[in-house]
Protein backbone atom coordinates (compact mmCIF):
# COMPACT_ATOMS: atom_id res chain seq x y z
CA UNK A 1 0.00 0.00 0.00
CA UNK A 2 1.37 3.36 -0.91
CA UNK A 3 0.66 6.53 1.31
CA UNK A 4 -1.50 7.88 -1.68
CA UNK A 5 -3.69 4.66 -1.53
CA UNK A 6 -3.91 4.82 2.69
CA UNK A 7 -4.58 8.33 1.93
CA UNK A 8 -7.24 8.61 -0.36
CA UNK A 9 -8.95 5.22 1.76
CA UNK A 10 -8.63 7.74 4.93
CA UNK A 11 -10.46 10.50 2.94
CA UNK A 12 -13.27 8.08 2.01
CA UNK A 13 -13.98 7.85 5.71
CA UNK A 14 -13.61 11.08 6.74
CA UNK A 15 -16.81 12.46 9.18
CA UNK A 16 -16.75 16.34 9.05
CA UNK A 17 -19.63 16.40 12.21
CA UNK A 18 -17.13 13.77 14.56
CA UNK A 19 -13.99 15.69 13.18
CA UNK A 20 -15.83 18.76 14.78
CA UNK A 21 -16.92 17.22 18.22
CA UNK A 22 -13.24 14.99 18.25
CA UNK A 23 -11.37 18.84 17.99
CA UNK A 24 -13.59 19.82 21.32
CA UNK A 25 -11.79 16.73 22.98
CA UNK A 26 -8.25 16.95 21.75
CA UNK A 27 -4.88 19.29 21.51
CA UNK A 28 -3.01 17.10 18.97
CA UNK A 29 -0.83 18.85 16.27
CA UNK A 30 -1.85 16.49 13.81
CA UNK A 31 -4.75 17.07 10.78
CA UNK A 32 -7.79 15.42 12.01
CA UNK A 33 -10.38 13.93 9.47
CA UNK A 34 -12.97 12.70 12.40
CA UNK A 35 -12.55 8.84 11.15
CA UNK A 36 -14.83 7.25 14.01
CA UNK A 37 -12.52 4.53 15.91
CA UNK A 38 -14.54 1.55 15.25
CA UNK A 39 -14.34 2.28 11.32
CA UNK A 40 -10.13 2.86 12.19
CA UNK A 41 -10.53 -0.51 14.03
CA UNK A 42 -11.47 -2.42 10.65
CA UNK A 43 -9.95 -1.06 8.47
CA UNK A 44 -6.82 -1.87 10.49
CA UNK A 45 -8.38 -5.39 10.52
CA UNK A 46 -8.58 -5.00 6.55
CA UNK A 47 -5.04 -3.81 6.07
CA UNK A 48 -3.49 -6.66 8.81
CA UNK A 49 -5.31 -9.56 6.49
CA UNK A 50 -4.30 -7.91 3.45
CA UNK A 51 -0.81 -8.33 4.91
CA UNK A 52 0.11 -4.34 4.44
CA UNK A 53 0.92 -3.96 8.23
CA UNK A 54 4.09 -3.56 8.41
CA UNK A 55 3.45 -0.98 5.57
CA UNK A 56 1.32 1.10 7.27
CA UNK A 57 3.03 1.38 10.69
CA UNK A 58 6.35 2.01 9.03
CA UNK A 59 4.99 4.59 6.31
CA UNK A 60 6.50 7.99 6.82
CA UNK A 61 5.74 11.02 7.14
CA UNK A 62 2.40 10.47 9.06
CA UNK A 63 -0.53 11.43 7.08
CA UNK A 64 -2.88 12.76 9.46
CA UNK A 65 -4.52 11.45 12.95
CA UNK A 66 -6.32 8.75 11.57
CA UNK A 67 -2.93 7.68 10.36
CA UNK A 68 -1.16 7.75 13.50
CA UNK A 69 -4.30 5.47 15.63
CA UNK A 70 -4.07 3.30 12.58
CA UNK A 71 -0.33 2.31 13.55
CA UNK A 72 -1.23 2.23 17.12
CA UNK A 73 -3.66 0.25 16.26
CA UNK A 74 -1.97 -2.37 14.31
CA UNK A 75 1.40 -2.36 16.65
CA UNK A 76 -0.67 -3.33 19.39
CA UNK A 77 -2.45 -5.85 17.55
CA UNK A 78 0.62 -7.21 15.63
CA UNK A 79 1.27 -11.02 16.41
CA UNK A 80 4.94 -11.13 17.40
CA UNK A 81 6.88 -11.93 19.70
CA UNK A 82 7.33 -9.20 22.86
CA UNK A 83 10.95 -9.28 21.61
CA UNK A 84 9.79 -7.96 18.33
CA UNK A 85 6.27 -5.78 18.86
CA UNK A 86 8.36 -3.90 22.38
CA UNK A 87 10.26 -1.70 20.03
CA UNK A 88 6.96 -1.16 17.61
CA UNK A 89 5.55 0.57 20.39
CA UNK A 90 8.08 1.82 21.91
CA UNK A 91 8.41 3.90 18.37
CA UNK A 92 5.02 4.52 18.69
CA UNK A 93 4.77 6.24 22.12
CA UNK A 94 6.98 8.84 20.07
CA UNK A 95 4.15 9.60 17.36
CA UNK A 96 1.88 10.04 20.58
CA UNK A 97 0.53 13.71 21.17
CA UNK A 98 -3.29 12.81 22.20
CA UNK A 99 -4.72 10.76 25.37
CA UNK A 100 -6.82 9.13 22.28
CA UNK A 101 -3.96 7.84 20.73
CA UNK A 102 -2.27 6.19 23.38
CA UNK A 103 -5.88 4.95 25.05
CA UNK A 104 -7.16 3.41 22.08
CA UNK A 105 -3.82 1.40 21.15
CA UNK A 106 -3.49 -0.04 24.96
CA UNK A 107 -7.31 -1.56 24.07
CA UNK A 108 -5.83 -3.36 21.75
CA UNK A 109 -2.92 -5.57 23.68
CA UNK A 110 -3.54 -8.76 25.09
CA UNK A 111 -0.57 -8.95 27.09
CA UNK A 112 -0.83 -11.57 29.89
CA UNK A 113 2.85 -12.38 30.71
CA UNK A 114 5.20 -11.52 33.09
CA UNK A 115 7.72 -10.36 30.94
CA UNK A 116 4.92 -8.47 29.27
CA UNK A 117 3.89 -6.58 32.67
CA UNK A 118 7.58 -6.11 33.22
CA UNK A 119 7.79 -4.16 29.61
CA UNK A 120 4.75 -1.59 30.39
CA UNK A 121 6.70 -1.40 33.72
CA UNK A 122 9.46 -0.01 32.33
CA UNK A 123 7.43 2.22 29.83
CA UNK A 124 6.19 3.85 33.01
CA UNK A 125 9.03 4.20 35.02
CA UNK A 126 10.83 6.21 31.71
CA UNK A 127 10.72 9.42 32.93
CA UNK A 128 8.84 10.64 29.23
CA UNK A 129 5.41 11.34 29.66
CA UNK A 130 3.60 9.93 27.10
CA UNK A 131 5.74 6.51 27.38
CA UNK A 132 4.82 6.30 31.01
CA UNK A 133 0.84 7.17 30.20
CA UNK A 134 1.18 4.44 27.77
CA UNK A 135 2.52 1.68 30.25
CA UNK A 136 -0.03 2.69 32.70
CA UNK A 137 -2.90 2.60 30.25
CA UNK A 138 -1.36 -0.86 28.64
CA UNK A 139 -1.27 -2.31 32.56
CA UNK A 140 -4.92 -1.11 33.32
CA UNK A 141 -6.38 -2.77 30.61
CA UNK A 142 -4.30 -5.99 31.08
CA UNK A 143 -3.36 -6.64 34.31
CA UNK A 144 -5.52 -5.19 37.09
CA UNK A 145 -5.53 -8.67 38.49
CA UNK A 146 -5.14 -9.54 41.95
CA UNK A 147 -1.42 -11.74 41.01
CA UNK A 148 -0.63 -8.51 39.59
CA UNK A 149 -1.71 -6.07 42.39
CA UNK A 150 1.14 -5.59 44.36
CA UNK A 151 3.67 -5.34 41.48
CA UNK A 152 1.21 -2.08 40.45
CA UNK A 153 2.02 -0.45 43.47
CA UNK A 154 5.74 -0.91 43.00
CA UNK A 155 5.19 0.02 39.48
CA UNK A 156 3.32 3.59 40.66
CA UNK A 157 6.25 4.18 43.08
CA UNK A 158 8.41 4.27 39.68
CA UNK A 159 6.68 6.88 38.02
CA UNK A 160 9.08 9.90 37.37
CA UNK A 161 7.34 11.56 34.15
CA UNK A 162 5.02 14.53 35.65
CA UNK A 163 2.03 16.39 34.16
CA UNK A 164 -1.87 15.64 33.60
CA UNK A 165 -1.62 12.71 31.14
CA UNK A 166 0.54 10.96 33.17
CA UNK A 167 -1.18 11.26 36.95
CA UNK A 168 -4.83 10.83 35.53
CA UNK A 169 -3.63 7.24 33.83
CA UNK A 170 -1.79 6.61 37.27
CA UNK A 171 -5.13 7.50 38.76
CA UNK A 172 -7.54 5.62 36.57
CA UNK A 173 -4.90 2.25 36.94
CA UNK A 174 -5.82 2.68 41.04
CA UNK A 175 -9.24 3.44 40.35
CA UNK A 176 -9.86 -0.27 38.10
CA UNK A 177 -7.38 -1.95 40.49
CA UNK A 178 -9.96 -1.21 43.29
CA UNK A 179 -12.97 -2.35 41.12
CA UNK A 180 -11.35 -5.31 40.00
CA UNK A 181 -9.42 -6.60 43.19
CA UNK A 182 -11.45 -4.92 46.13
CA UNK A 183 -8.90 -3.26 48.63
CA UNK A 184 -5.67 -3.01 46.66
CA UNK A 185 -6.10 0.17 45.24
CA UNK A 186 -7.22 1.53 48.67
CA UNK A 187 -3.95 0.01 50.11
CA UNK A 188 -2.00 1.59 46.90
CA UNK A 189 -3.73 5.08 47.91
CA UNK A 190 -2.59 4.74 51.66
CA UNK A 191 0.93 3.26 50.59
CA UNK A 192 1.21 7.18 49.18
CA UNK A 193 2.65 5.84 45.64
CA UNK A 194 0.25 8.63 43.70
CA UNK A 195 1.46 12.21 43.56
CA UNK A 196 -0.98 14.76 45.39
CA UNK A 197 -2.76 15.51 42.23
CA UNK A 198 -3.35 11.80 41.08
CA UNK A 199 -4.61 11.33 44.97
CA UNK A 200 -7.20 13.74 44.06
CA UNK A 201 -8.10 12.27 40.29
CA UNK A 202 -8.43 9.00 41.92
CA UNK A 203 -10.99 9.81 44.29
CA UNK A 204 -12.74 11.68 42.16
CA UNK A 205 -13.00 8.83 39.63
CA UNK A 206 -13.78 6.23 42.39
CA UNK A 207 -16.58 8.55 43.38
CA UNK A 208 -17.83 8.72 39.59
CA UNK A 209 -17.36 4.58 39.25
CA UNK A 210 -20.66 2.44 39.05
CA UNK A 211 -18.28 -0.32 39.60
CA UNK A 212 -17.43 1.08 43.20
CA UNK A 213 -19.42 1.79 46.20
CA UNK A 214 -19.75 5.09 47.91
CA UNK A 215 -18.26 3.36 50.94
CA UNK A 216 -15.18 2.69 49.70
CA UNK A 217 -14.99 6.13 47.75
CA UNK A 218 -15.36 7.92 50.87
CA UNK A 219 -12.79 5.72 52.41
CA UNK A 220 -10.23 6.65 49.73
CA UNK A 221 -11.54 10.43 50.35
CA UNK A 222 -10.36 9.61 53.88
CA UNK A 223 -7.15 8.42 53.00
CA UNK A 224 -6.43 11.12 50.14
CA UNK A 225 -7.84 13.88 53.01
CA UNK A 226 -4.89 12.36 55.47
CA UNK A 227 -1.66 13.23 53.25
CA UNK A 228 -2.99 16.89 53.60
CA UNK A 229 -2.45 16.91 57.84
CA UNK A 230 0.77 15.38 57.79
Amino acid sequence: MTALQLKEILQSLADDGNREFFSKLTHTGYPVLGTKIPVLRQLAKRIAADGQAEQVIKMRPVLCYEHVMLIGILSAGAKLPLAEKLPLLEEYCTLIDDWALCDVACSCLKFKKREEFSAMADLAASGDPWKARFGLIAINSCFCTREFADDIAGVLKRVTAEGYYVDMGAAWLVCTLESKVPGAGIAILREGALTPAARKMCVGKMRDSRRIDPKTAAEAAAVSASFGKK
